[in-house]
């Protein structure tokens, strides 16, 4: 009798195993599909870009010198006040912090997460302060807001400055050119100033001292005259704001909640 019963339930095992195999074959798994307007959400929605965004230059200028780079006996001014108008008079600071605190409220509104180096000219930073910010935030891209300024009163036009292979930017090289490129080229047709292209620069503190994608957007010249005058305008910086977030959103795009891997 016990050998019939063993006998029962050995085959009634097998049938049942015959028959979950062949289901198997006959029912392909498929993963349902991932509507697009939900896929920004469904990879990490937890995790929005950090942007940090750097207004160039502060109060006064620093006399104490800094390493140009890890370990590099190349030493530079921790900070300097940057350009001033020539006709206007108008601070590279002042102007800095007015673009970089009106593309914090675009970036904070379109659901980035912003980290402000300053937000007013009572602080001082060095270079090197102002990159660890961004590598302690762990950003996905550093924004340093300047302007130029030339000898030359002719020179016009923007341009976007990016790492070189010094220091601890080696990984971050190819990415930084690659946004500086988007965000140039945004800023050229949006607001209609000249091209003075995206180069690669070695001298930078802030760049040889980032482990994070950056660059340095350089908005126009003070020393020009007709730039001087469009950059002290407040129609005209907002344009330039409003241009930095449609460079920026481009090179996410348009997602704002996973970290890219780069």
């Amino acid at each position: 009798m016990k050998k019939k019963i063993t006998l029962s339930v050995l085959v009634l095992s097998i049938l049942s195993l015959v028959v979950f195999f062949t289901l198997q074959k006959k029912v392909p798994v498929i993963n349902p599909p991932i509507d697009e307007e939900d896929k920004e959400y469904d990879l990490n929605p937890e995790v929005p870009f950090v942007i940090v965004i750097d207004a160039g230059h502060g109060p006064f200028e620093s006399l104490d010198k800094e390493p140009n780079a890890p370990g590099s006996t190349d030493m530079k001014y921790k900070s300097v006040v940057g350009a001033t108008g020539n006709i206007t008079r108008v601070l590279e600071r002042d102007i800095n912090l007015t673009i970089a605190l009106q593309l914090q409220t675009l970036l904070t509104e379109a659901g980035y997460t912003v980290v402000m180096t300053r937000i007013d000219n009572s602080v001082n930073l060095s270079n090197i302060q102002r990159a660890t910010i961004a590598n302690e935030h762990h950003a996905d891209l550093m924004i340093r807001i300047h302007n130029d300024s030339s000898s030359n009163h002719e020179n016009h036009g923007a341009s976007v400055l990016v790492p070189a292979n010094v220091g601890y930017a080696g990984p971050i090289v190819a990415i930084s050119a690659k946004y500086g490129k988007i965000i140039l080229d945004t800023l050229i047709s949006e607001v209609g100033m000249a091209s003075r292209g995206v180069k690669t620069r070695s001298d930078q503190t802030g760049f040889n001292w980032s482990k994070v994608p950056v660059m340095t957007v350089e908005m126009g010249f003070l020393s020009n005259p007709e730039e001087e005058q469009n950059l002290v305008n407040t129609s005209y910086q907002t344009k330039l704001a409003n241009a930095l977030f449609k460079g920026i959103d481009s090179c996410f795009d348009g997602y704002k909640w996973y970290p890219l891997i780069y």
